[in-house]
């Protein structure tokens, strides 16, 4: 059995075995050079995310500078640098290991990379006055009930940034604010909640059938460009504090319900 220290590659891959939830998490993989460029060629843009950790610490976001088939496009929180094609993997390894890469052979550096990162499809992410926005979804169970839906809200990228973590300035909005701003306005509001519900309890059924401990889940989900629903990443240690920044305690209150 599969317990709560699952990392992000076995939360996915355990999420990909679900018929009902595989089309909506990105294609992940651990951290190596030919994935990396498996999954530029064939989306245009990655994030690389520690295999453990939260708070996007780490996290470096790579993409396709248009109109230039051998520049790529690297931000790592405010800073961005354009790489070419043939510095990209060395120029992506000393951001990540820094001056201890000079010490590795590149056998060793490869292997480091597999264990402790992974590379991810980038989800052009719906947008608020442009600055990208994502969502948590809480899910919680008591003892033996059912799975529930206690919680919602947006989290809005500070201006620059293409993470949307609270440590980096992200702004808390009540998800059904988020909606009307965002380049989404033009979709049904009740369609894309009902979506996020359905999908994030078919996820938690499919994580809680991996370890039957579970009783919280925190999901970061999004919604691209054209609407569409994804998982971006499942928490088993969410904090429910930022449901305080909402006007609202409603939500707040029913989380701490469940604990």
């Amino acid at each position: 059995m599969i317990d709560k220290t699952m990392n992000k590659l076995e939360k996915f891959n355990v999420l990909k075995e679900d018929k009902r939830v595989n089309s909506f998490v990105p294609e992940t993989r651990f951290m190596a050079e030919e994935h990396l460029w498996e999954l530029l060629k064939k989306y245009g843009a990655v994030i690389l995310k520690p295999i453990e950790g939260s708070g996007g610490r780490g996290i470096i976001t790579v993409s396709s500078e248009a109109n230039e088939n051998e520049a790529f496009r690297v931000q790592v929180k405010l800073i961005k640098q354009v790489v070419t094609s043939k510095d990209l993997y060395s120029y992506l390894t000393r951001e990540i290991l820094g001056d201890f890469v000079s010490y590795f052979s590149r056998g060793r550096v490869s292997q480091i990379l597999s264990e402790t990162y992974i590379v991810q499809h980038q989800i052009p992410l719906a947008e608020i006055d442009n600055r990208p926005f994502d969502i948590r979804v809480m899910v919680q169970r008591k003892n033996d009930s059912p799975w529930k839906v206690t919680g919602k809200l947006a989290k809005l990228a500070s201006l620059g940034y293409a993470l949307t973590n609270i440590n980096l300035g992200a702004t808390i909005l009540a998800i059904q604010t988020a909606l009307q701003r965002s380049s989404l306005k033009h979709l049904s509001p009740e369609s894309i909640l009902s979506q996020l519900d359905q999908l994030a309890l078919w996820a938690a059924d499919q994580l809680h059938r991996q370890d039957p401990n579970i009783k919280v889940i925190g999901f970061d989900m999004c919604l691209d460009t054209n609407g569409k629903v994804w998982i971006l990443e499942a928490n088993f240690t969410p904090h429910a504090y930022i449901f305080l920044e909402l006007e609202d305690k409603t939500m707040y209150e029913t989380i701490q319900e469940y604990k």
